[in-house]
């Protein structure tokens, strides 16, 4: 047990175990389960249109692919899960990633690219019924705007109360996005030097970033007396609003001060949810060569960049894992969540998501130019955010100093704020080990660690914005596909329905619930709807493979997994919503109780749905 808890052997084994997964069951689900052909035309050559079809090389498609199913989701679950035990988020992760996510994706990319690249909410008309598609639609909309909505939510929070060093890397990343799509599409370069400049570009706008914070509430200050003591702040190395309330919070006779800083924050945030939901509104538009796709793929190198340094972290260093494997005695222990159903549904991404059913569906199907090319995308990528996971939970369990570990793991409230803060630290402690090493001594230690904090931040945020510009694009074809559904033409037209997503998102991340933000109140139905949305995905897909005549058990028995799990998650939530409100009447715990409610009953009914359609599929194939 003694060489197991080593983070070095964890990697070593997660890597093995993930590449094999890939060379022997990618292969054969490829070969034998779905029967992939480059002999047929893909959607993205039988439609092309230079917008939303448009036949993509596999490394390029691999990094928008990645990127969009990616963002926070594989670091701040696994980081969370870490409260129950870095063994049981590791087992689940490993088994969840090979058996069952990865696939999940490429059985949603299957279906797709064999169904003209419609989504997977569309698909469902022809496979199960039109009554599923309504609901299935429905769900995805909800799904797709309540996070999109907090992602900007989180995204304006980071660039102002966190990271301002992220600023210039984001944003600098759309011009250096736009410029490569337009060399390698309409030009024609040579994809190698144009990516190598792009990625040297990319990253010396993440040095630029570290040295030119900008922070953004200032802009916002009105009072004189604050904008001095702010200034003071910003000259000692203190630039992001979050740290400039700690320290004025730390000084006695600082309420006015404070109260002029806060609401210079609160401005610079809803300033800056304006400013991601504008983008958001021209990715979703734009021509998908143009900014989506090449700025996926170049954001993808940050993510790689950094899978590397805490490899290099892993392998040098080789520290002991200390911390127990089964969780701490926690403070919260009477009170705390179980770790079963709620560890299925904490690590979603990194995992199984649901969400990535709409990805594959919606996007990928719409680029991939062979279908062999699914094996890499769907489920390589699938098996990379795997790894990515796995990094995640050890740069935690070993990067945090033991007081600051347990600081933040014994109380389940201090693991979700800090989910996010307990990765960054960990993370840059390990890059930074080796690299104190090699410096010289005159460099000290905590400054290193410092600077890979930040650097780490940086990658985050950055990769984080990816999350936001494709969830959005496929808000946009789910309502298309809603207007079809519905016959309302109007929303069908790309331009009316990507008002209409950015509407929806704008309202989960501006209007409030009890003085929150609508999407912040409603986000703990995310997991369990992101997880039934998965569920439901591999519904579509095994029916699909009946219908076909092709083997089922595959994705049968991951549909009978997450369809316990995820109800079981949701009857515990929706029990708790009751609890809550009963206790406080409060319209925050009655308005998760009505929406989870209609959730659950919409999933209900599609299953129910779903299984008529068995039936009737069956009678047909076996009419005697």
């Amino acid at each position: 047990m003694s060489i197991l808890c080593n983070a070095l052997t964890v990697v070593i084994l997660a890597i093995g175990i993930l590449y094999t997964a890939y060379k022997v069951y990618g292969g054969f689900l490829a070969k034998k389960v779905f029967g992939f052909d480059n002999a047929r035309t893909t959607p993205a050559e039988e439609q092309e249109d230079g917008i939303d079809f448009v036949p993509t090389r596999p490394a390029i498609l691999f990094g928008h692919h990645f990127a969009s199913i990616a963002g926070l989701g594989p670091i701040v679950g696994p980081a969370i899960a870490i409260y129950w035990g870095w063994l049981p988020a590791l087992i689940w992760v490993l088994v969840g990633c090979v058996l069952i996510g990865g696939v999940h994706d490429v059985a949603a990319l299957f279906a797709s690219i064999r169904h003209k690249a419609r989504s997977i909410g569309d698909l469902t008309n022809d496979i199960i019924s039109p009554r599923a598609r309504i609901l299935f639609q429905l769900i995805i909309f909800f799904l797709l705007a309540l996070a999109m909505g907090v992602f900007a939510i989180y995204m304006a929070r980071l660039f102002v109360d966190l990271y301002p060093e992220a600023v210039i890397p984001t944003f600098s990343l759309i011009l250096i996005a736009v410029v490569i799509g337009t060399l390698v599409y309409k030009y024609s370069f040579r994809l190698a030097p144009v990516t190598i400049v792009g990625v040297l570009a990319m990253f010396l706008m993440v040095v630029v970033g570290l040295e030119v914070p900008v922070p953004l509430h200032v802009a916002f200050l009105t009072d004189p007396d604050t904008q001095q003591q702010v200034a003071d702040l910003t000259a000692d190395g203190v630039y992001s609003a979050g740290a400039q309330l700690d320290h004025l919070a730390a000084q006695s006779d600082n309420a006015n001060a404070l109260a002029h800083l806060e609401r210079a924050q609160k401005n610079a945030t809803d300033s800056c949810v304006y400013i991601l939901l504008v983008y958001a509104l021209l990715a979703s538009i734009l021509p998908v060569w143009l900014l989506l796709q090449p700025r996926d793929y170049i954001n993808c190198f940050q993510l790689y960049a950094g899978l590397i340094l805490l490899a290099l972290g892993f392998l040098i260093w080789h520290p002991p894992i200390d911390v127990p494997a089964f969780g701490l005695h926690t403070k919260d222990a009477d009170t705390a969540p179980n770790v079963l159903p709620l560890l299925f549904i904490t690590i979603a991404c990194g995992a199984v998501s649901g969400f990535h059913n709409l990805v594959s569906s919606g996007t990928t199907a719409r680029q991939i130019r062979r279908e062999t090319d699914a094996q890499v995308i769907g489920y390589g990528a699938m098996l990379t955010e795997g790894l990515l996971a796995v990094f995640v939970i050890l740069s935690c369990v070993v990067g945090l100093s033991s007081d600051r570990f347990t600081e933040i793991y014994t109380d389940y409230s201090t693991v979700s704020k800090g989910a996010l803060a307990a990765f960054l630290m960990g993370a840059g402690h390990v890059i930074a080990f080796p690299l104190s090493v090699v410096l010289p001594d005159s460099i000290a230690p905590q400054k290193v660690e410092r600077f890979c904090v930040n650097l780490m931040s940086v990658m985050v945020v950055s990769f984080a914005m990816t999350t936001l510009d494709s969830g959005t694009r496929l808000l946009r074809y789910n309502i298309e596909g809603i207007g079809k559904s519905l016959r309302i033409r109007p929303i069908q037209n790309r331009y009316v329905a990507s008002l209409i997503a950015i509407a929806a998102i704008g309202y989960f991340a501006l209007m409030k619930i009890n003085g929150q933000p609508a999407g912040v109140t409603l986000w703990q139905l995310f997991g369990t709807t992101n997880q039934m949305l998965a569920a439901l995905g591999l519904l579509v897909a095994t029916l699909l493979l009946y219908q076909l005549r092709k083997p089922v058990i595959y994705t049968l028995l991951p549909l009978g997994f997450m369809l316990v799990s995820a109800s079981w998650a949701i009857a515990v939530k929706l029990s708790d919503f009751y609890a809550g409100y009963c206790e406080h009447h409060d319209w925050g715990n009655l308005s998760l109780l009505i929406v989870g409610g209609a959730l659950a009953f919409m999933a209900l009914w599609l299953v129910i749905e779903a299984l008529r359609a068995f039936l009737r599929t069956r009678q047909h194939l076996n009419p005697s």
